[in-house]
């Protein structure tokens, strides 16, 4: 029985000749040659992030070669009609963790963001999480990659936005739920959820539900980390997609 073929995320602007060769970076050799012990003529999956796969194979320059037409895919996936996104504060640790798991998940936009109360400690490590959501990609094997945005103020995050966005509070009481709140209405083309800092929202933030910009939502009647709120978070918003097709 044959192995099963890896799935690699590769930028179509790094094809070269006609289109069907992609040339190899030292650590993407390595990992085929070192890590996977490929062999020339041995075949993997290649995805774009844009909703195709190719099948290809390594060839003795150490290029990997397309076995179709750049704009013929083995396999092609529509964008989800409806995209997701997390707004997830800053925090010490565990961003990794939310990061990847959303990816999983399905989770379209990851804005990691500044919040007024966010710990001075909080990282930022752009380069580490984009190589979390390549991995994730190629692992959970999706077809269309998320966006890792910049990070930004949480005000600059929101500003010209056309989502339709809810934020995670704790102790309104009032709040509907999320899952309530996605089927409220018909279902817009974005819909965003905001996780805020362990801190919780300053006074500041919260006008931005007073002013009916953003929807107080619950994730529960447990006090949840934001880590833990997030992909909680993420798990309702790709299960109401999900009802959306049935």
């Amino acid at each position: 029985m044959g192995r099963e073929r890896r799935r690699l995320l590769m930028d179509p602007v790094h094809r070269v000749g006609d289109g069907r060769q992609i040339p190899l970076s030292e650590s993407e050799r390595h990992y085929l040659r070192r890590v996977l012990r490929l062999r020339v003529g041995d075949q993997v999956d290649v995805v774009d992030g844009q909703g195709g796969l190719w099948l290809a194979s390594l060839d003795s320059s150490d290029r990997l070669m397309l076995a179709s037409d750049p704009d013929t895919p083995q396999d092609y996936e529509p964008r989800p009609s409806h995209r997701l996104g997390l707004v997830v504060a800053l925090m010490r640790r565990d961003t990794d963790v939310w990061i990847r798991m959303a990816c999983e998940l399905g989770i379209d936009d990851l804005h990691p963001v500044i919040t007024e109360r966010c710990v001075p400690q909080a990282e930022q490590r752009q380069e580490r999480w984009q190589s979390i959501v390549q991995e994730s990609v190629e692992q959970c094997e999706r077809l269309w990659a998320p966006v890792l945005h910049p990070v930004v103020s949480l005000i600059d995050c929101l500003s010209g936005s056309d989502a339709r966005i809810a934020m995670a509070v704790t102790r309104q009481h009032q709040a509907s739920p999320l899952s309530a709140w996605l089927m409220d209405g018909d279902a817009p083309e974005k819909t965003w959820l905001v996780v805020g800092p362990e801190g919780g929202w300053s006074a500041e933030e919260q006008t931005l539900m007073t002013t009916g910009r953003l929807t107080p939502v619950s994730l529960g009647s447990s006090i949840l980390r934001s880590s833990t709120a997030a992909v909680r978070g993420a798990v309702e918003l790709v299960q109401w997609r999900e009802s959306q097709r049935q």
